[in-house]
């Protein structure tokens, strides 16, 4: 009774339904602006009709990626060419990921000469040790899904720092605190009733929107370049295992870690909320604490404190809930997981401190 309570109380809130339509309208956006462009030297292709060209021209070359391969895809198109600030004025999905990954381009000449063998380290490819089992399929559009999802957690997040930041200074304002921590009920049930229906709608409206767009990104581009590596995505060739590929990176590494960004930000906004007695308060601060990794980035200074704040930033919510493939190293994702249940635990302590105690200052 009283999680549906809580659950009715978040879902008649104008903030929740604003901002799950703005997240829709920025997703949309994003998706469209993304949309691929094929230069084929006697005309451009955009939009939906790239992309499916894009698809087709893939599917005939999917598997296991090999310099024979590299080397009909240049025979049959010809090297990507660039203009002078970068960008593509010939080539589709086929010759420029050849083009940008096995040859000797560079961005200072913005021109390829010669093919590079995976057997070079010169190579971006070639710097890996799994060089020969690199799976190749059509990965355009899943490249540039991490950037969707950026500023979906932008958007939800902020939703989420409007909604759930008032959930306990509200009743401080509307002097209604003392009469619900009056009863055990109002300081163990209820608090664990609103932790639960702020996760389920935090959670549970973060992932139907990045399922949506999941979806539509596969409908779009195809699911076959889930089975490519991540090294197609342009990570890393030194920490990416060969294992991982790009459907394995989205279940195993992004869907968790964006979990645990979502309990992460549910469990600080609360605490926060449980210490303030005013919700304007409490809405600056929630914000402040979002928008941390992002203030520290803008505002860049170095002291022996870095690398300390570097491992506070990690664990904090906003990048727990974007995709990165930056670091595909498992002692990354442990001590990132490490650092974000620390913020939970203290956010949890913070509402029992700030409103499970039964302390005189909030009445009894």
């Amino acid at each position: 009774m009283l999680l549906r309570t809580e659950l009715e109380k978040l879902w008649k809130r104008p903030a929740l339904w604003i901002g799950f339509t703005v997240s829709l309208l920025v997703g949309g956006f994003l998706t469209w602006s993304m949309l691929p462009m094929v230069y084929t030297g006697e005309g451009t292709i955009s939009g939906l009709k790239a992309a499916a060209y894009n698809r087709r021209l893939a599917a005939e070359y999917e598997g296991y990626l090999t310099e024979e391969k590299a080397e009909a895809i240049i025979s049959r198109f010809g090297f990507a060419r660039y203009d002078e600030e970068g960008g593509c004025v010939y080539g589709n999905f086929l010759n420029r990921f050849v083009t940008e990954k096995m040859t000797d381009y560079s961005g200072d000449k913005r021109k390829a000469e010669r093919l590079i063998s995976l057997s070079e380290k010169d190579s971006w490819l070639g710097a890996c040790t799994y060089k020969d089992h690199i799976y190749f399929a059509y990965t355009e559009g899943w490249d540039e899904l991490w950037e969707i999802f950026m500023g979906l957690a932008v958007v939800w997040g902020i939703t989420l720092v409007v909604l759930l930041s008032p959930v306990y200074s509200s009743d401080r304002m509307l002097r209604t605190a003392p009469v619900i921590r009056a009863s055990a009920e109002g300081r163990r049930k209820m608090v664990v009733a609103r932790l639960a229906a702020s996760w389920i709608v935090a959670a549970g409206g973060y992932l139907l929107i990045g399922g949506l767009f999941f979806l539509i990104c596969g409908l779009i581009y195809g699911f076959e370049g889930l089975k490519a590596n991540m090294l197609c995505l342009g990570a890393m060739p030194y920490i990416w295992p060969e294992s991982v590929t790009v459907g394995a990176f989205w279940a195993r590494a992004c869907l968790p870690r964006a979990v645990l960004g979502i309990t992460v930000l549910v469990f600080s906004l609360s605490g926060i909320s449980a210490y303030c007695g005013r919700s304007l308060t409490s809405v600056c601060l929630s914000a402040l604490l979002f928008a941390f990794p992002v203030i520290r980035k803008m505002l860049w200074i170095r002291t022996f404190l870095t690398p300390l704040f570097s491992l506070l930033v990690d664990g904090m919510p906003f990048y727990m809930m974007i995709p990165l493939y930056e670091d595909g190293r498992k002692a990354f994702w442990i001590l990132q997981a490490v650092v974000a249940m620390l913020f939970c635990l203290a956010g949890l302590w913070m509402v029992y401190s700030g409103w499970c105690r039964n302390r005189k200052e909030y009445g009894k």
